[in-house]
């Protein structure tokens, strides 16, 4: 196909696409070069501080894309893969367990915040998230238990994930006294969470499910079902 873009935007795409291992990764023609020629100097620099935490963090791939404001504490405790893209002002709190570990091409968008460990009188498990899933602007994750996010599943705005519960159930001690359940939260692949989902502890949502935008997610959600609602409810097969 001959690109309104030139040749700059063919070798961004293959570019793209090994690293993604995707191949069905594409760019507008419609984008102007000027454009292209701006979002590639901003991935160069990008690159350079991905080069620098990946040495951190002993993970020795690249490229990695890393924004400004990244603020990543138990560095030692996360694991990246090649083509990784954490963008600005992200919070990764990854001491824990198992930590942070971010397959190839995971998108990780602007002012998302990751929390392993809150308190140090208990180490948190960690979070998983597999190639090429998206985890869209200014969501949440708490992975006090264990997170699972699959391949290719899409994350919407605004998202919180919690896997942790407070035990409440004696009213003569203090709820921060009677400690808290960890079950974990398991997401599977080619999934979508709507903006503002919000998923408990101890959920599986299945593969290819469908979650509409401000749901919250209490229960098990069926393989390539769509759910929506407070708290979600099946409306139909996808």
């Amino acid at each position: 196909m001959t690109r309104r873009n030139g040749p700059l935007a063919s070798t961004a795409v293959s570019v793209a696409r090994r690293l993604k291992g995707d191949e069905t990764f594409d760019i507008d023609p419609a984008i102007r070069m000027s454009d292209l020629i701006a979002f590639v100097s901003r991935r160069g620099i990008m690159a350079i501080r991905g080069a620098l935490l990946a040495a951190r963090c002993r993970s020795w791939v690249a490229p990695v894309f890393v924004g400004r404001g990244v603020h990543v504490t138990g560095v030692r405790h996360l694991r990246l893969s090649p083509g990784v893209t954490i963008d600005d002002y992200c919070r990764l709190d990854c001491l824990g367990h198992t930590g942070v570990s971010l397959g190839r091409g995971v998108t990780i968008r602007r002012g998302t915040q990751i929390e392993v460990t809150s308190v140090m009188r208990e180490l948190g498990h960690g979070i998983t998230i597999e190639a090429r899933a998206g985890v869209s602007e200014g969501c949440f994750i708490a992975a006090k238990g264990p997170v699972a996010v699959g391949a290719e599943t899409i994350i919407g705005p605004g998202t919180r994930i919690i896997a942790e519960n407070h035990v409440f159930l004696d009213r003569n001690r203090t709820i921060q006294s009677q400690g808290v359940t960890r079950e974990g939260i398991t997401i599977g692949t080619d999934c979508w969470l709507g903006a503002g989902t919000t998923v408990l502890d101890g959920v599986r949502i299945g593969n290819g499910a469908v979650v509409g935008a401000g749901a919250v997610v209490n229960r098990d959600v069926e393989e390539y079902t769509i759910v929506a609602g407070v708290p979600a409810q099946k409306l139909r097969p996808r």
